[in-house]
């Protein structure tokens, strides 16, 4: 078996008392597109953060690239500038352009020249298709195409992985599909590794590799998207999928649904109650069944050839 870019072993995280990890063994295996699905408060974004130490592991390990990041003579800026991150809120400094927030990064972190770091810059935000968008400021850009700015950041500085979190929870419903596009996209076009924290299952389904799925800080299920979505084997995976399928179909029963997806029965013992609406979870959009959001909410298309 190759051996995986990001590896996570036995890892913990707590907070004061609150154990939020609780053992998470996990293998990201280059080149792989692998998607965590879960409740919300699974620890999903907690995961995602303890691979690059933006929070520090109570217990156990991650590997990158076979090298220990929390061993001391490692330099954790180095792994970070070639493992990225996109946020679900942008982090983009307001006061510089589109292009002046990429090329900061690759002037002072890869130390690139000035003239060489806008010629890459540009070339991330054609893209993300952004190119017309480079002397503008955040405030001047919509909540997508802020978040595309972030993710052409992240393109520019030429990572060996990158780790999306949530990247579309902060957008507004309209904008969610722009985003997603882009990240779909990059996925089929570059064959660079990814790791995607979201709620959004249509997306999951479409273009993962491999689909997590997390519940009370441990994996209880992972495998190829047609397993997940169709025939989980874990009751609590049943659960979740069937709740946020029901979601969908109260929130526009005109959305479409995704072709030949349905779940096994459940055991006759399960019962389900009034399902809720995950806090991260997005309201409808009223783009009709053909709209780009349609298409990921309803779990529209196929999963991409490799």
């Amino acid at each position: 078996m190759a051996t995986p870019i990001i590896e996570c072993i036995d890892l913990h995280k707590s907070f004061a008392d609150h154990e939020v990890l609780k053992g998470i063994n996990l293998k990201i295996l280059t080149n792989e597109v692998v998607v965590i699905i879960g409740p919300s408060g699974s620890g999903k974004s907690t995961l995602l953060r303890c691979m690059n130490l933006l929070n520090e592991p109570t217990a156990g390990k991650v590997l990158f690239e076979g090298y220990d990041t929390s061993a001391k003579d490692i330099d954790i800026n180095a792994v970070r500038s070639r493992m990225n991150m996109v946020f679900q809120n942008f982090n983009l400094f307001m006061h510089l352009t589109a292009l002046e927030n990429i090329t900061l990064a690759l002037q002072k972190v890869k130390k690139v020249p000035k003239k060489e770091a806008i010629v890459l810059a540009t070339e991330a935000l054609n893209r993300v298709g952004l190119t017309d968008k480079e002397n503008a400021f955040p405030g001047q850009l919509s909540g997508g195409q802020q978040q595309r700015v972030a993710i052409a950041r992240c393109v520019a500085m030429q990572p060996d992985a990158i780790l999306f979190d949530e990247p579309t929870s902060a957008l507004d419903p309209e904008l969610i599909g722009e985003v997603l596009d882009v990240i779909k996209h990059l996925a089929e076009t570059t064959g660079m590794t990814m790791v995607v924290v979201t709620h959004e299952m249509g997306f999951a389904r479409e273009v993962a590799d491999r689909v997590v799925v997390m519940d009370d800080g441990l994996i209880i299920e992972e495998g190829p998207p047609n397993e997940i979505f169709v025939n989980p084997k874990n009751e609590r995976t049943r659960i979740f999928l069937r709740r946020v399928l029901k979601e969908i179909d109260d929130m526009d029963p005109l959305k479409p649904k995704y072709e030949g997806v349905t779940l096994e029965p459940e055991a006759p013992s399960v019962t389900f109650g009034e399902p809720q609406m995950m806090k991260d979870e997005n309201p409808p959009s009223d783009q009709g069944p053909s709209g780009t959001l349609g298409r990921w909410f309803g779990f529209r298309g196929g999963r991409k050839k490799k």
